[in-house]
């Protein structure tokens, strides 16, 4: 049986926040003045977590900027949040339902007094801040080294307009000289494909989020990914996935027979980490960082040219 290497693999699947993006010191600036001054950062992150997946479970058709919101607003005390049904589902920028779930939610904010109206606008600004949630210090040259060998495919819980100015963090006229293998949303973009929780309807770890992706992945133009003859078969053996989350992504891939690569941040991140996990291993590849995986993938690329 061939040696399995990063190299096999034609597609890699990429988890944004927590991976590409350090959202969790973004999220600790914001939120740290609703909890007493000594409160530990990982307290306040974990408090985060536990609301925001319980409020994505019972709400997948919510865009991820309003479910920050409904967070701040949770985690201040101000108000209280009722969901309701009726409201329209998410629909993918073609405008077709593909949803997983067929739940909408409303949101009714109950101002207790006059300072709730301030706690409103803080919670607007918290979940229109997710644009400003800068990179890690490795990740853009990473990611355009990784696109030169492999299609990038986005699978985040994010709005489709969040993400939007996520990517312009991500995109680089710097790296224009590592050429694209596969084309690329735009120029200057690492990206061949974006699929967000907004499109699919509904947030990770659902594990039909990751199956929805591969089956959207298969079912793309020829052109855009790197299709065999017939053009509906990228296999499973092909798609890699990348990511800091081993709830939210390292699990579900290894759910569907994935192989994986948890980028562990050095095991500083807060979101998304569960012991039981961890002790199981679930992921193929370990890397520190998304640098590291860069410099493993062309050292094999440097070691088959060297063979050949």
């Amino acid at each position: 049986m061939p040696k399995l290497e990063l190299t096999s693999h034609k597609v890699l699947v990429f988890d944004v926040y927590g991976t590409l993006i350090d959202w969790e010191s973004g999220i600790y600036n914001s939120l740290k003045s609703l909890f007493p001054k000594d409160t530990p950062r990982e307290k306040v992150l974990e408090k985060y977590a536990a609301v925001e997946l319980d409020l994505q479970i019972k709400n997948p058709s919510v865009a991820y900027s309003k479910i920050l919101e409904l967070v701040w607003v949770e985690l201040s005390g101000q108000a209280n949040t009722n969901f309701g049904r009726g409201g329209q589902a998410a629909v993918t920028e073609e405008g077709e339902g593909i949803g997983v779930s067929s739940s909408a939610a409303t949101l009714d904010l109950a101002l207790a007094s006059d300072s709730s109206t301030l706690a409103t606008s803080d919670a607007e600004r918290f979940g229109a801040s997710i644009p400003t949630w800068q990179p890690f210090e490795d990740t853009v040259q990473a990611l355009h080294r990784l696109k030169e060998h492999f299609v990038l495919v986005v699978l985040s819980n994010v709005d489709n307009a969040s993400f939007g100015g996520t990517h312009e963090l991500l995109k680089s006229k710097t790296h224009e000289t590592c050429e694209s293998k596969y084309p690329t949303e735009t120029p200057f973009s690492p990206f061949s494909f974006i699929l967000t929780a907004q499109q699919l309807s509904a947030y990770k770890p659902d594990p039909r989020v990751l199956e929805t992706a591969l089956q959207q992945i298969s079912s793309a133009p020829r052109a855009l990914l790197p299709h065999p003859s017939p053009p509906w078969a990228i296999e499973a053996r092909e798609v890699l996935v990348v990511a800091n989350s081993l709830l939210h992504d390292i699990e579900p891939a290894n759910i569907h027979n994935l192989n994986s690569v948890w980028i562990s941040r050095h095991e500083k991140n807060t979101i998304g980490t569960k012991p039981d996990l961890k002790e199981r291993s679930l992921w193929t590849w370990r890397f520190e960082t998304l640098g590291d995986l860069a410099d493993a993938v062309d050292q094999e690329v440097k070691k088959a040219r060297g063979a050949t």
